[in-house]
């Protein structure tokens, strides 16, 4: 190879190295919940869902692959005290803790009470909640405030599931009497399991406000990107796709 052909080989090496060096996607680890259609779906081991690809779509702006570390609510708050991970997708917006940066709110739940139609029940107030049985959703005492605690203390029977889709079939084999939970992992469940036993009309008791939720980082500089890559969804519509893309 002659000296031209050397400095061009030369050339075009330092132009990769660059071009790779810029194009580096850096991986990020956040802790996210269980399976609970529409915000977290689980399929054949591949996830997907509005949280993941809200999330997914905002770090991408910043250049940032995002991995899920998919774990039980309840563990998901440890995980951010001991910082396993970079931080995790659900976190009430006024959380406050040392050293956990949180982010603007980017998701929204409605809560709601479910009970079966031929129960025939009437729950009108959080009152009304006593002497039933329930299953919520896990973590619910944390999120749901302490109106909501001091209403289940006289519960005839009390239970957090972390898995949403067997707390929605208990309802319905009559294994419990009301479920707290979003109404959009309700619909959604309905919505793709055409099954006899889910065959039934259902009353929804709007007890809860909507709440918003953030996510909370170890790094306040990705805090920060989290809330430019959220600004620039919600411009320029993407954001808004995603959330029809699964919202019935």
């Amino acid at each position: 190879m002659n000296n031209k052909g050397i400095i061009i080989h030369i050339f075009l090496f330092y132009c990769f190295s660059f071009s790779a060096l810029g194009n580096h996607t850096e991986i990020i680890e956040l802790t996210a919940g269980l399976s609970k259609p529409p915000f977290v779906i689980e399929n054949n081991e591949h996830y997907s869902g509005i949280q993941l690809d809200l999330i997914s779509e905002i770090f991408a702006i910043e250049n940032k692959q995002v991995d899920f570390i998919h774990m039980p609510a309840a563990r998901s708050f440890s995980s951010v005290n001991t910082w396993r991970t970079d931080g995790t997708i659900t976190l009430p917006s006024t959380h406050q803790q040392k050293g956990v940066f949180i982010s603007e709110p980017y998701i929204s739940y409605q809560n709601v009470a479910i009970t079966l139609r031929q129960d025939n029940l009437i729950i009108d107030e959080l009152d009304d909640l006593s002497e039933k049985y329930i299953i919520a959703f896990q973590t619910a005492r944390k999120f749901l405030g302490a109106s909501y605690i001091k209403a289940i203390e006289s519960a005839a029977g009390y239970q957090e599931m972390a898995d949403q889709m067997k707390q929605i079939e208990l309802l319905f084999i009559k294994r419990t009497q009301v479920l707290v939970l979003d109404i959009n992992i309700l619909k959604h469940f309905l919505h793709n399991n055409r099954e006899p036993k889910y065959n039934k009309a259902y009353k929804i008791h709007r007890l809860f406000l909507p709440r918003v939720y953030a996510a909370g980082f170890k790094s306040k500089a990705v805090r920060d990107q989290f809330n430019r890559g959220l600004a620039v969804i919600k411009a320029n519509g993407k954001y808004q796709q995603i959330l029809d893309k699964y919202l019935l």
